[in-house]
């Protein structure tokens, strides 16, 4: 019986070539690899900056309605008392709802991936992952001083150092170990 020559014709991969084709595409993923752990976390620093960013229109509209400072005792801050800790981030994350600033707001987003994303509508789940800084209760007092920090975040989750925004707007970087201080962005 005579095969057809369309037939004769068709050849499949050899083991060989299967086997190239494989180890290409596995190179080119172990490439990728790095470059999307990257790109990920400098989402997670935009979506970090972001975040100050909001909470930066909402500390302007909440002076600009109450004519002064969230005035939120930061005496809880070094209490003991969990409850009292929370209590302080409870205060200003209500200060700023009528804002348009909700509690997700004041979450890192590597934080919240690094604790597998908890429900922060839980009372245990409670957190903030940016300290807002004191002031007076004088109207202009948040903006007397151009470069002094309105928010900084709660530790150095990016590798460059805690990011802070001033009272000026701009989102900068300090390494809070060392003397050195580089910006990021600034509008």
């Amino acid at each position: 019986m005579r095969v057809p020559a369309v037939l004769r014709s068709l050849k499949g991969f050899t083991l060989l070539e299967l086997a190239s084709a494989i180890l290409i595409i596995m190179i080119l993923v172990t490439l990728l690899v790095p470059a999307y752990e990257q790109v990920r976390m400098r989402t997670d620093k935009v979506n970090c900056m972001n975040n100050l960013r909001q909470l930066y229109v909402g500390a302007n509209s909440y002076v600009q309605e109450h004519g002064s400072w969230p005035q939120v005792n930061p005496a809880l801050l070094s209490a003991t008392d969990n409850n009292a800790y929370n209590d302080y981030y409870e205060a200003w994350v209500q200060d700023f709802l009528p804002f348009g600033i909700g509690r997700g707001t004041w979450i890192c987003p590597t934080v919240e991936r690094d604790l597998g994303g908890p429900d922060y509508t839980q009372p245990a789940n409670y957190r903030t992952d940016y300290i807002a800084m004191p002031f007076d209760n004088k109207h202009i007092t948040p903006y007397k001083w151009p470069f002094y920090p309105w928010f900084i975040e709660r530790g150095n989750v990016h590798g460059n150092g805690n990011l802070f925004i001033q009272s000026n707007g701009a989102v900068n970087e300090v390494n809070l170990g060392q003397n050195t201080s580089g910006t990021t962005s600034g509008t």
